[in-house]
């Protein structure tokens, strides 16, 4: 009896700690990919692609006080995407690429310290694409 006691409690403890951990990210990656690569560092992030579909969420991190723009750059050869960026609980529009298209721009600026969602989100199926961004020091 003291055994599956024992189970019971340790099974509801790992299933608390799971439960717990899937709610600390504000929004989740869902996607299908073939070829992807990404690197996502506290201020570099980017993703590339032979092909991509759905949601993919990246983080920067403001880590001191001085005030810092997001800095991006993205090419796409087939598809349409677009692209949010979440600051103090706010989804705003970075931007939108389609076919055969390029972008490359700067937010405004920021001074908090707070994690920025970099989103990016497709409609339907698209091919060939890079993307990265950057938290660059204001001037």
């Amino acid at each position: 009896m003291k055994k599956i006691a024992g189970l019971i409690i340790a099974t509801m403890a790992l299933v608390l700690c799971f439960t717990l951990s899937a709610c600390g990210s504000k929004y989740a990656s869902n996607y299908v990919t073939t070829m992807m690569t990404s690197s996502n560092t506290s201020s570099e992030a980017s993703v590339s692609f032979d092909t991509f579909s759905g949601t993919y969420v990246m983080k920067l991190k403001n880590t001191g006080d001085e005030e810092v723009s997001i800095s991006y750059n993205a090419t796409l050869e087939k598809g349409t995407i677009k692209v949010y960026y979440d600051y103090n609980d706010e989804k705003l529009d970075l931007f939108e690429i389609g076919t055969d298209g390029s972008v490359e721009g700067q937010t405004e600026k920021f001074t908090s310290n707070k994690t920025i969602y970099i989103i990016i989100e497709s409609d339907g199926k698209c091919n060939v694409g890079s993307f990265s961004f950057e938290l660059e020091k204001a001037e």
